[in-house]
C-alpha cells in the first residue's frame, strides 16, 4: 500500500468513527427521551422500572459502542502501519 492509500484508510475510518460516535450520542437521547426507564402507573401512582428498556438499551450501547472501539482500534493499526511504511521507504 501506498501513503495515498493509508491516508485514505485513515480518513475514512475517522470520518466512520465520528458518525458512529453521533449515533451513540443521539440515539442515546432519543431512547432516553422517549421511553424513560422508570414508568408511573398512573392508577396505583407507583413506579416500576422497566426492564425491556433497559435491555434495548444496553442492546443497543452495546451493538454501537462495540462497533465505534473496533473503528478507532482499526484507525489507531492504520496509523501505525502508514507510520512504518514511511520509516520504511524513506
Amino acid at each position: 500500500m501506498n501513503t495515498q492509500s493509508f491516508s485514505a484508510l485513515i480518513k475514512m475510518s475517522t470520518f466512520a468513527s465520528l458518525l458512529c460516535f453521533g449515533l451513540v450520542i443521539l440515539g442515546n437521547y432519543g431512547m432516553f427521551s422517549s421511553m424513560p426507564i422508570e414508568m408511573k402507573d398512573n392508577l396505583s401512582n407507583q413506579t416500576h422500572i422497566d426492564f425491556i428498556h433497559i435491555i434495548y438499551y444496553v442492546g443497543f450501547n452495546f451493538m454501537f459502542v462495540g462497533f465505534l472501539a473496533y473503528l478507532l482500534v482499526g484507525l489507531k493499526h492504520s496509523k501505525q502501519q502508514m507510520k512504518a511504511y514511511l520509516a520504511q521507504h524513506q
